[in-house]
């Protein structure tokens, strides 16, 4: 538990967990992975490489390395609980929670290697589809951590069912990245990234969900233009033992969300947008034009 003060062989543990991790390259990463096949794969002139690819087409070192980098900073932020991980022996998030067909976006330094930022688009843990409103269905994340299903507060589009749905997760950036230009530019390669899965996965996703700060995460929502809405008065709660229960008692509130996603034609003009974005010569001045096009909103919706 992390509700009696941490010891200082604790706090080692946990700093030598962040330091190693921030000594990782992902230099070699795209020699390791079927390019043709794919999401997303952007090489840029200025040294940032993005890509996307599932869980299952990562070597296994790599998926560790990834559950590393978001445990790294989650610990950083003060989100996850250092006892939890020492007790446990841990230097990642646990792989057993992922799903083969889970996307990872990642933009990372074409120079040294390192990961500037991240985000999971993860599946449903149902082995067939299900109904959104099956009782026995397997919960989202979300809904295991805020206690509720999304879907009777928002309801999906008709026919929508959970192999159509994505929980968008882990949007953080290293934080050693403290340019606020290169900050930007890799939101931006995220929601791109992330954007361009959305277009190439199959069954094609209707419905994102997950949970957000209003003042930070919900903003890279409305950038992309998503219409959010967000669910109010939850109560979110992981055991204490739980390696991120701290993720919901030291930060800001954080609400379940719930956001459609456009159909593939819209989808195709926001990417092109994104681009457009990404190579203008003033980016904050180009990021401006983006969100006054696009519009994204925010509906609030009692629990």
């Amino acid at each position: 538990m992390c509700t009696t003060p941490t010891s200082d062989t604790t706090r080692r543990y946990a700093a030598d967990i962040v330091a190693m991790h921030e000594r990782m390259s992902y230099r070699r990463l795209l020699e390791h992975l079927p390019q043709g096949d794919l999401p997303h794969l952007a090489v840029r002139g200025d040294g940032l490489v993005t890509v996307a690819a599932t869980t299952e087409q990562l070597p296994h070192r790599y998926v560790l390395g990834l559950q590393g980098f978001r445990l790294a900073q989650y610990l950083q932020l003060g989100w996850a609980c250092e006892e939890a991980l020492h007790r446990s022996a841990g230097f990642c998030e646990p792989p057993q929670s992922l799903h083969p067909d889970d996307v990872h976006v990642l933009t990372l330094s074409g120079r040294t290697g390192r990961i500037l930022g991240y985000l999971s688009l993860t599946t449903s843990a149902d082995r067939d589809p299900r109904a959104l409103l099956a009782p026995d269905r397997a919960p989202f994340p979300v809904e295991e951590a805020h206690g509720l299903n999304v879907f009777t507060r928002v309801p999906a589009p008709p026919g929508v069912r959970t192999d159509q749905v994505r929980e968008l997760k882990r949007f953080v950036h290293a934080r050693t990245l403290t340019d606020r230009a290169q900050r930007l530019r890799v939101t931006l390669e995220l929601l791109l990234g992330a954007g361009r899965t959305l277009v190439a996965v199959e069954p094609a996703v209707r419905v994102l969900v997950g949970d957000v700060e209003e003042d930070v995460a919900l903003r890279h929502l409305l950038l992309a233009g998503l219409d959010v809405q967000l669910i109010e008065d939850t109560r979110p709660w992981l055991p204490d033992g739980d390696l991120l229960h701290l993720a919901y008692t030291q930060r800001g509130q954080v609400k379940p969300f719930v956001a459609n996603v456009p159909d593939r034609g819209e989808l195709l003009e926001r990417i092109e947008l994104l681009e457009t974005t990404l190579a203008a010569p003033d980016l904050f001045e180009a990021t401006g034009a983006l969100s006054g096009a696009l519009h994204g909103t925010t509906e609030r919706v009692v629990a």
